[in-house]
């Protein structure tokens, strides 16, 4: 189920850009100013977008060495996994958040059936996280409208422990299907504030726009 691929491969940048969170959750209580929105652009793909000053962007090296790694992660689980054509990363100050842009083959024929699986996202996914991971959905899918057009909203949230420490994650997306591609827009929260998480997320949202070519394969 291409679904699930596509879990396992954020759960897999998950687990190689996920912060100490052991030593880094007590900076989850102190106001961190995360800076004016500036934009981005990606000319080859096909879409322009605003992220924080302050977060970090991950280098080129780093995501081709990541995206290999997604891939012999795919090859080697037999899935029948998507091709992604591009990924970025940036990361908060305080460890808090990690937001993600895929862009990729399409999950699905169509948006539509898309938004109609989305209340089974759970269910596909489930066996991509540790059992005792407390797994659950937050919703069964949100229509958001954005500057881009309508977007769908899939949100999760599970627990992790590190070093004695244990967390809730939320993880959230929003998929807008153009130009024959799949754009995913991701965030990890890793201070388990579903309001906050989503505010931040649709607020970056909002700022995307899509060349009206998209990403011609």
């Amino acid at each position: 189920m291409k679904k699930r691929a596509f879990c396992l491969l954020t759960a897999l940048i998950c687990l190689l850009c996920a912060p100490a969170m052991a030593a880094g959750g007590a900076s989850f209580f102190r106001s961190v100013q995360y800076g004016p929105m500036v934009s981005y652009e990606n000319y080859v793909y096909g879409y322009s977008i605003s992220v924080y000053d302050r977060f970090a962007p991950l280098d080129d090296e780093y995501l081709a060495s990541l995206l290999q790694s997604m891939d012999e992660s795919a090859a080697a689980s037999g899935e029948d996994s998507d091709e992604i054509y591009d990924l970025r990363i940036w990361l908060s100050p305080d460890s808090r958040y990690e937001f993600h842009v895929m862009v990729k083959e399409p999950t699905y024929d169509s948006f539509e059936t898309e938004v109609s699986m989305a209340p089974q996202y759970g269910d596909l996914v489930r066996d991509s996280y540790p059992a005792d991971s407390n797994l659950r959905m937050l919703h069964e899918g949100i229509l958001r409208e954005t500057a881009a057009g309508t977007m769908l909203e899939t949100a999760v949230a599970y627990d992790q422990t590190e070093d004695g420490y244990t967390y809730t994650t939320i993880f959230m997306y929003y998929d807008l299907y153009s130009g024959g591609a799949e754009y995913c827009f991701s965030l990890y929260a890793y201070d388990g504030d579903y309001e906050a998480a989503q505010a931040m997320l649709a607020e970056i949202c909002d700022t995307v726009t899509i060349a009206p070519q998209g990403y011609v394969i």
